[in-house]
């Protein structure tokens, strides 16, 4: 006795000896089967009756039979049939409340059957079809039956077998049941509102009990689970079990889905189906069944029931947790999991099979399914879901394993697509024509298919077929608009792979970038946010951008550009400025060469450089606006070679996006990075003969592009800048905008310092004075209203946490006992009246400071360079200028001779002025004139480094012919770029006879005075006619009445013009021997003046002072970084591979040590030398420039120390070595040839060096194949790793906010032509980034105007104005 259904599927055959009570009345039937189980199954509080009541198996039969009958019972008997569904599952689980006859005659697997039979008869729907409406009853009064229940009407139902008659559900009238104990009239009449109460009445009670019918199902269904998890079953009954749960599911699953007999009423197969599945697949599991004959029963039945989401899901979910366990067999304990864990809706059932089962039914449920074009469109996606999530189950296979001394061999890309290509390729295919629903299934075949072949193949590569197919399919999804975004959010890697032919679908993915940037031109249709969708798309771009002059020779196929003027032509219409930008960039690559090739590769870069400037135009997500200035940065080193006016274009757009005033301030910071990168692109603005600018046309004019003098692109930048500063100070929100400040200067004045070019443009320096005076002066200005007053302290709260500024070039040094705040101490400080506290804003601070570096730093260009066409660097001696060797010298003798006098001429003045310059001045004999001619060397120390100048003095009488001539002071003598300059040689400037007579005078700069408009006039300084008037008045006509004598005079005197100047001494008054030139100097700037003694302060020379100077000239000028170089075979490389035995080196990497810097011997360096010293290193790489020293750190360039010496004598080995000396290294660069585990590298880097090491960034360089050795794939790592939380903490910091440095990115692909400059200046930035999120990070200008005020404060005396002429005019040296 079991559901019909059963038996239709010929799974078992009916028992003509059951079912015995079916041809009894249904009344019968109810009554005997209500007081069998209240007997069997007793009120609480009475006991249970005897099992042994149960004599012999027949007894037992019988009762069952009667029990049986209640799984059949209608709705409302629900209650009986529920205490028969409990009686069953006390006998299954409860032995001895079995039957005794069943005990004692081992009939326990019978008896497990026939109730695994009876329970099938539970699941037989009650309702098959929906009663007809009928408003009109035909019998007003039913006649009741025999119980006194009313006539109960028929709702069709299928009996199970012939000899069951199940009675329908019992209907009460519409009347009856509205109003149950009302009297019913015949004769009166039903209005509609009354009739439609009724049937929503009657709806409500169907419904609450088919609810309890679905609810018992469920328990019954959890009663079968719990068998199959507990009972001890034969094979016979573990078949019969399956064979009933299979024909149950069947009959409830093949029916359509929400096909409700009753609208409103639950449909049981909607209800159980979950339920149902997830039995099914434990019990047919955990039976270990291998009947070929059952699974391919349960193939056919799964057939018809993929209309339903819930069994794909369910299949998805089987076929996941199997192949998690033959991963787990293949692959080991790292992959996978021991034992197979089925997981639905949060519930786990665990089941530890065998493996050869496992494999077994791994195979016969993957293929379980049709193929995923046969689904409807809704499960489509759902089957394509489930097999990508397969898939990345074997892609990830070897990612979770950390011991390189074992690798696992990950499953290649051929067995993956051997097993799901089909599906994946067909799916694929029909993109173009997929409907709405099938469009999410096409894509996530797409998204699959992207992450196999981005997966290096370890050992055997990709067959040709698969490769072929997978180019064709990305042909076509990438131009469907719904599988597009797919696409590029998964194929960001692809161009980097090994894979053969691959970057020729670039041209492909340019066209397909064109509909997301620069403006989004389709619909993502709501999955992937629209900023991430332009991410990707700029993470594409970022591998692409090297590949047309890497191909320059390679011919596009035809018709290849057909799709970008498409993409443009269905772009919406471009403003004017848009337009411009594009002609620009035409007139750039339309000169270019292209060696006969009709349509070579570089015709790209058009496209790419339309893509990057433009989308810098449109994008509104900082993060995207930040990557694109990287890209653009890193894209105009790599084609400025082959275009060099592409940088004067590229700064002016730049320039103008700033100027916008609405950029962000960490996306402006990044961007004065690029601006600040492109200075050393300066020579190839040079070599480009005119620099392309493009102006706004005037109105009704047509755009065109106007040629400049290369100048104007360092000209415009720096005006433009001076604009922008004035901009934000005048604003008065520095709390907000002095980063921006800051950099603005720092980016103002390298681009001053990159050439002569500011020297002859008075307009220029002016400008640039004008904006440096702001900035100093900046304690003198008015505060701002919302400054001086606090009002959102809550916001301030939140600022003061937030990471700090990209490259915060002037950041102040932590102070202990940092003062608070004098504006905000009280904040009933009127608005706008100055503070009189010394104490100033720490924004007002970085700002001054800043404009102070950058005003000492242009005062000396302005002097030290000549005019473009004279050669002055051609004459140069060296002098003995060491004013500490001479001091030293001066003193040793004076010790040796016992005496307190020597030479005057040889006497040394230190001075400090303002408390921001150590100014050294000492006598020398003149190179041009007589011997008596004053002549000094002057050495300046102050924030930015030391300087020497060499200053003579000379009198020019215009008048006379063949008069000596003027000669201006020589250009200051500055540290230079390369190692620092040694002192006891360095060279001065003299001139010859011929420069100095074609020698034009220059005027000494001169700039307004920032409060130039509030000085008043002294002719309006009295009031006329008054006393002090009269007296002013008579001053001004002696003065006149004087000058015009003088004139006169010297008129009069032909033969003795020098009389005009002042009258001479006698020689017997004058003594060359004194020491006189310090004073004409000091007389000549102003300095003696009486207003001016509180700027200078006389130092007298002790060896307190000396050694001040001297630890002075050791603090470092620029940024002192360095950076470890390895390189690795894989990321299985272990520690003493990396470091003690390293590998062949290879010749590529030998090449790309050369291109970080030039190599210098060690010994003989003068300049930044890290930890390294002759002892155990003879020769690294080595690079400067004026802000900047970089040293690299390379293992095997190290040596052992000889044994005797007492430094690094005790060192053995050449790692203990190289923890030393790289401890202070925050960034790491790995030379690797195989990405593989490249994560876990830089784990073991981290976890073996020293236990106080600070490498926090690594940079991988990986050699793409099939690349001719010319392109590089870059992979960023910041793990989150350190000795402390602390350290911890700031990794996790600096990952979250990654492209505070650059200019290379994560994934990015570089030329081989770029790579040493790029990597150079990406581990600059990132070692800065480190030691900003670390708080570490003070600008060596800080610590040495720190450090010159200390000295001030330790020198500071009071001196009368007679001591201090008497110091200067007739003291004794000191």
């Amino acid at each position: 006795m079991f559901l019909d259904w059963i038996a239709q599927l010929r799974l078992l055959q009916h028992d003509p000896q059951t079912n015995i009570l079916g041809s009894l009345p249904l009344s019968i039937r109810r009554a005997l089967i209500s007081e069998i189980t209240n007997y069997l199954q007793p009120a609480p509080g009475k006991h249970a009756p005897d099992p042994s009541i149960f004599a012999s198996p027949a007894h037992v039969k019988w009762f069952m039979e009667v029990l049986g009958q209640g799984f059949s019972l209608p709705l409302e008997d629900m209650e009986i049939t529920s205490n028969d569904v409990s009686i069953y599952a006390q006998w299954l689980f409860e032995p001895h409340m079995r039957p005794a006859a069943v005990v004692n005659d081992g009939l326990e697997q019978e008896f497990f059957q026939i109730i695994f039979h009876q329970y099938s008869l539970l699941f037989q729907p009650r309702i098959t079809q929906p009663p007809q409406p009928n408003n009109t009853r035909s019998n007003n009064n039913p006649q009741p039956t025999p119980q006194g229940r009313p006539n109960s009407f028929y709702l069709g139902m299928l009996p199970v077998n012939p000899h069951t008659n199940l009675v329908p559900v019992n209907n009460p009238s519409p009347t009856s049941a509205a109003s149950p104990h009302q009297p019913h009239s015949a004769g009166a009449p039903t209005t509609a509102s009354t009739g439609s109460q009724g049937a929503a009445a009657i709806k409500e009670t169907l419904s609450q009990l088919i609810h309890r019918h679905i609810e018992l199902c469920k328990k019954t269904l959890t009663v079968l689970a719990m068998a199959g998890r507990t009972l001890e079953m034969s094979v016979e009954t573990w078949t019969v079990l399956l064979k009933v749960v299979l024909g149950i599911a069947d009959f409830l699953l093949k029916e359509p889905v929400g096909d409700a007999m009753i609208s409103g009423v639950p449909n049981m197969g909607d209800e159980l189906c979950e339920h149902l599945l997830r039995v099914l697949f434990e019990l047919w599991l955990r039976s270990r069944i291998r009947q070929v004959e059952m699974w391919d029963i349960l193939k056919e039945c799964f057939m018809r029931w993929t209309h339903r989401p819930k069994a794909i899901q369910q299949w998805s979910s089987t076929s996941l947790s199997l192949t998690n366990r033959v991963l787990n067999l293949l692959y080991g304990s790292d992959e996978g999991t021991d034992v197979v864990i089925l997981s639905a809706n949060g519930i786990n059932v665990k089941l530890d099979l065998s493996p050869d089962f496992v494999h077994y039914s791994w195979h016969r449920i993957l293929y379980l399914i049709p193929h995923p074009l046969q689904l409807p469109s809704s499960n489509f996606t759902l089957a394509m879901l489930g097999i990508g999530h397969l898939v990345d189950l074997f892609n990830n296979v070897g990612e979770r394993r950390t011991s390189p001394i074992e690798p696992v061999e990950a499953p290649d890309g051929n067995t993956i697509l051997h097993i799901f290509g089909s599906y994946l390729f067909d799916a694929c295919s029909t993109a173009p024509s997929a409907d709405t629903e099938s469009q999410g299934g096409c894509a996530s075949a797409f998204a699959t298919l992207c992450k196999v072949f981005c997966r290096p193949q370890r050992s055997i590569p990709f067959l040709r077929t698969y490769i072929e197919r997978f180019y064709a399919a990305l042909c076509v999804g990438l131009k469907s608009d719904a599988c597009l975004p797919t696409i590029l959010l998964h194929c960001t890697e692809l161009l980097a792979t090994d894979l053969e032919g691959v970057r020729m679908l670039a041209p492909e993915f340019i066209s397909a970038i064109k509909m997301v940037l620069p403006k989004l031109q389709i619909d993502c249709k709501g999955f992937v946010s629209v900023d991430d969708l332009r991410l990707a798309a700029i993470k594409v771009v970022s591998t692409v951008m090297c590949l047309p002059n890497h191909f320059e020779k390679v011919e596009l196929k035809p018709g290849w550009d057909w799709d970008m003027q498409c993409a443009s032509d269905s772009a919406s219409v471009m403003g004017e400025q848009e337009q411009i930008v594009t002609q620009l960039i035409r007139v750039l690559y339309n000169d270019q060469p292209h060696d006969n090739v009709e349509r070579p590769f570089t015709c790209l870069k058009f496209y790419i450089l339309e893509l990057l400037l433009m989308s810098l135009r449109t994008e509104t997500s900082s993060y995207n606006m930040r990557y694109l200035l990287h890209l653009i940065n890193v894209y105009v080193i790599e084609d400025v070679p082959f275009c060099p006016g592409l940088v004067g274009t590229v700064v002016k757009l730049i320039e103008e996006k700033i100027l916008t005033m609405q950029m962000p301030s960490d996306v402006t910071l990044v961007a004065f990075d690029v601006l600040i990168d492109f200075v050393d692109l300066y020579d190839y603005v040079k070599r480009d003969s005119k620099v392309r600018q493009f102006s706004t046309p005037m109105p009704n004019e047509p755009a065109h592009p106007r040629y400049f003098p290369e100048k104007n692109v360092a000209r415009e930048l720096v005006l433009a800048l001076s604009r922008y500063v004035d901009t934000l100070i005048n604003a008065g929100k520095l709390i907000h905008s002095y980063p921006l400040i800051v950099q603005a200067y720092d980016c103002m004045i390298k681009w001053i310092l990159a050439s002569q070019w500011i020297i002859d443009d008075q307009d220029c320096y002016k400008a640039v004075i004008a904006t440096l005076s702001k900035g100093i002066t900046i304690f003198d200005r008015e505060t701002d209203s919302t400054n001086a007053v606090e009002t959102h302290p809550e916001k301030k709260k939140r600022r003061d946490t937030t990471f700090p500024p990209t490259k915060q070039l002037f950041q102040l040094p932590p102070r202990a006992n940092k003062p608070t705040t004098a504006t905000s101490a009280n904040p009933l400080q009127p608005t706008g009246s100055r503070s009189n506290s010394t104490v100033h804003k720490k924004e007002e601070v970085a700002v001054r400071m800043a404009a102070e570096y950058c005003m000492s730093q242009f005062v000396n260009q302005l002097g030290k360079f000549p005019y473009w066409n004279e050669q002055l660097f051609s004459n140069r001696k060296a002098i003995i200028m060491s004013d500490l060797q001479q001091v030293k010298y001066r003193r040793w003798k004076q010790h040796a001779d016992h005496s307190d006098t020597w030479e005057a001429r040889d006497s040394i003045r230190y001075f400090l002025f303002d408390k921001r310059m150590i100014l050294a001045i000492y006598d020398v004999e003149s190179t041009f004139g007589p011997k008596e001619t004053p002549s000094v060397v002057a050495i300046i120390r102050d924030t930015t480094g030391k300087y020497v100048w060499s200053v003579e003095s000379r009198y020019k009488d215009p008048r006379k012919p063949g008069a000596p001539t003027f000669t201006p002071p020589s250009p200051p003598i500055e540290k230079s770029d390369s190692p620092a300059t040694d002192d006891s040689s360095a060279p001065t400037i003299v001139g010859s006879s011929n420069r100095l007579t074609n020698y034009r005078v220059m005027q000494a700069p001169v700039a307004d005075a920032v409060n130039q408009g509030v000085i008043p006039d002294i002719s309006k300084l009295f009031e006329k006619d008054s006393e002090n008037w009269k007296q002013c008045a008579s001053i001004q006509s002696l003065s006149e009445r004087e000058q015009r004598a003088e004139t006169t005079a010297v008129e009069k005197s032909q033969i003795k013009p020098l009389d005009r100047y002042s009258a001479q001494p006698t020689g017997a008054n004058i003594n060359t021997e004194s020491a006189r030139g310090f004073r004409l100097l000091l007389s000549e700037l102003g300095l003696p003046l009486p207003q001016n003694l509180s700027h200078i302060t006389p130092l007298r020379i002790t060896d307190t002072l000396i050694t001040e100077i001297e630890t002075l000239d050791i603090l470092n000028e620029r940024d002192c970084i360095s950076a470890t170089v390895y390189y690795a075979q894989s990321g299985n490389t272990s520690w003493s591979e990396l470091v003690e035995s390293p590998p062949y080196l290879s010749e590529q990497f030998l090449q790309y040590l050369n291109c970080l810097g030039w190599p210098v011997e060690i010994a003989e360096h003068p300049g930044f030398k890290g930890k390294l010293d002759p002892a155990i290193c003879d020769t690294t790489p080595y690079y400067a420039d004026r802000t900047i020293e970089f040293l690299v750190n390379v293992p095997y360039l190290l040596k052992l120390p000889a044994s005797d010496n007492s430094v690094w004598g005790t060192t053995k080995t050449i790692s203990k070595i190289h923890q030393q000396v790289s401890s202070d290294d925050h960034v790491c660069i790995i030379w690797i040839e195989d990405l593989t585990n490249y994560t876990e590298l830089a784990r073991r880097i981290k976890m073996s060096s020293s236990s106080h090491a600070k490498a926090m960034v690594f940079i991988f360089i990986n050699p793409l194949k099939n690349s001719g050795n010319g392109l590089y794939w870059i992979r960023i790592l910041i793990p989150s790793i350190g000795n402390s939380a602390t350290s911890v903490m700031a990794s996790q910091r600096l990952n979250e906010n990654a492209l505070i440095f650059g200019p290379l990115v994560d994934g990015i692909i570089v030329s081989r032509h770029a790579l040493g400059a790029m990597v150079r200046n990406t581990a600059i930035s990132a070692h800065q980034a480190c030691r900003v999120v670390t708080e570490t990070y003070t600008r060596p200008y800080v610590m040495r105007k720190q450090f010159i005020e200390e000295m001030a404060h330790r020198h500071r005396r009071k001196q009368q104005l007679s001591e201090f002429y008497a110091d200067i005019f007739i003291g004794k040296d000191n």
